[in-house]
């Protein structure tokens, strides 16, 4: 190849890149969200809002799929309900290792519990909350939900490490997020017997 050509394609690239990328986000939706920059093709880049949680990635390959009008078997992913169950697990999780060296008065806590509670009574709650929805599944889903939801592990590496093929441990995480999401209805039907 001449060293035109070369020239000439060394600047098509750098123009497609900057193409791809288009006018940068706003100050403030750049002060919300993390962007990163991923390749899209051969030599093209773009700017993709950054994942927070495992969770947040999977639900979201769900919905690209279902946007693009592939079938419900042949999604990857988890759904809507399932991300639900594993959001709200991780949130409660996430209630029940506050940091005592923060003020009382500036610990978030969920509106869906009761808020005359003070915060260290919320945490207890929260503790037991996780206790009673963990007791209704099974022992492997336990494990698995702790370590992607909660502890925001990385599947491939819960698949490898479990010595699994590679996809079964999406399939055990959907079947495992059913179990979840069936647990917290349990919850919600007791709860809303006992009142």
């Amino acid at each position: 190849m001449s060293k035109r050509k070369r020239k000439q394609k060394s600047g098509m690239q750098g123009v497609n890149a900057a193409a791809a990328v288009g006018c940068p986000p706003t100050p403030e939706f750049l002060a919300r969200n993390a962007l990163e920059r991923v390749k899209t093709d051969q030599s093209n880049h773009a700017l993709r809002v950054r994942d927070k949680r495992p969770i947040d990635k999977y639900h979201r390959l769900y919905r690209i799929d279902e946007d693009r009008g592939i079938a419900e078997t042949y999604r990857r992913g988890i759904t809507e309900d399932q991300f639900r169950a594993a959001d709200r697990l991780a949130c409660n999780y996430e209630r029940t290792f506050q940091s005592m060296s923060k003020p009382l008065d500036a610990i978030r806590v969920q509106t869906s519990i009761n808020m005359s509670l003070y915060p260290v009574e919320s945490i207890i709650s929260a503790i037991h909350t996780h206790t009673r929805v963990m007791r209704e599944l099974s022992r492997m889903s336990q494990d698995m939900v702790q370590d992607i939801c909660c502890k925001e592990a990385c599947l491939i590496d819960y698949e490898q490490a479990h010595g699994w093929r590679k996809g079964y441990g999406m399939i055990r995480l959907r079947e495992a997020l059913d179990e979840l999401t069936d647990a917290f209805r349990a919850l919600g039907k007791a709860n809303r017997d006992a009142h």
